[in-house]
């Protein structure tokens, strides 16, 4: 990592620490738990609300650092819609689509795994997408990362810390993804599903058992 880097984690790091830790923001969690009837301690609701905070901030810090990385990367160029709130358009047909891709794989014969399912999706997706002419519905999505290749292929990143989620945020993480990824077909004009390739990002180890929306070459 070039020293650059090193230093904005380090910096980014102390102040994420210092703010959560503050006098301020402890004297009004003290407040806060005191008001509350508890078996808990005060001080150690007080402690575990501050990690906590730690914890979610930490989440948004790697995120953003990821952005980072890639917008330094001099092999890769940095799209203009990367890391920004973005409008773009989706058909009602795609949107039934990839709901029910979502349901379809929720079965209980549904197989584990699901690249050929997946890849259909992406192809049938780009199909409709640029071969309806249909009105099409105006939607608003977070672009985490947004790169193209030195091999010009499009990289999509949508940025997750942690595989812990439960299973109903699990379903609509994937679901977003999904969709992402057909309004970025829209507004980037992909006509070959080759031209876009979209990744879950994580950074835990963990390996998510059944259903399995997005195949484990899209989630590195």
């Amino acid at each position: 990592m070039e020293d650059s880097v090193k230093q904005i984690v380090h910096d980014a790091i102390v102040k994420i620490i210092h703010d959560t830790a503050s006098e301020r923001n402890i004297e009004r969690s003290i407040r806060l738990h005191e008001s509350k009837i508890h078996f808990i301690p005060t001080r150690y609701r007080v402690l575990g609300g501050l990690l906590q905070s730690l914890n979610i901030k930490f989440g948004n810090f790697i995120e953003e650092l990821i952005a980072l990385v890639v917008e330094r990367d001099t092999k890769v160029e940095t799209l203009p819609f990367s890391g920004k709130r973005i409008r773009f358009s989706m058909t009602a047909e795609t949107d039934a689509l990839i709901d029910r891709y979502i349901t379809s794989r929720q079965l209980p014969d549904s197989p584990d795994e699901c690249d050929d399912l997946f890849e259909a999706l992406l192809k049938d997706i780009v199909r409709i997408e640029t071969q309806s002419p249909g009105e099409k519905q105006i939607i608003t999505r977070d672009i985490d990362v947004l790169f193209k290749s030195p091999r010009d292929q499009i990289v999509y990143l949508e940025i997750k810390y942690n595989d812990d989620h439960d299973t109903g945020k699990f379903v609509d993480i994937n679901r977003k993804f999904i969709k992402t990824y057909a309004g970025l077909v829209n507004l980037l004009g992909i006509t070959d599903h080759a031209q876009l390739k979209p990744i879950l990002y994580y950074f835990n180890p963990i390996k998510r058992w059944g259903p399995i929306y997005t195949p484990s070459s899209n989630i590195p």
